[in-house]
């Protein structure tokens, strides 16, 4: 029985519904594409933004979350194994 439908398989989509089914939840994804990821996620340039050119007095959000965006994705990929620079 399927509890839940994420509709999109680019990184957002697929990160949700990983983190469902890691939960326990039957979960199926529904893309209009033919491929995964080729949308709007296909178009990532791939760059680990440290948050340096964003003032934490006129972009407190921006400069914050890159920062701690960057922590935990390197992180994410020492704990993984997974090449990075």
């Amino acid at each position: 029985r399927i509890e839940t439908c994420v509709v999109g398989s680019g990184v957002v989509g697929l990160a949700i519904a990983r983190s469902l089914s890691k939960a326990g939840h039957e979960v199926i994804v529904l893309e209009e594409a033919g491929a995964i990821g080729s949308g709007i996620s296909s178009r990532n340039s791939e760059v680990i933004h440290a948050g340096l050119y964003y003032s934490r007095e006129s972009q407190p959000y921006k400069s914050r979350f890159c920062v701690e965006g960057k922590r935990r994705l390197y992180e994410y990929c020492r704990e993984r194994d997974i090449p990075h620079k």
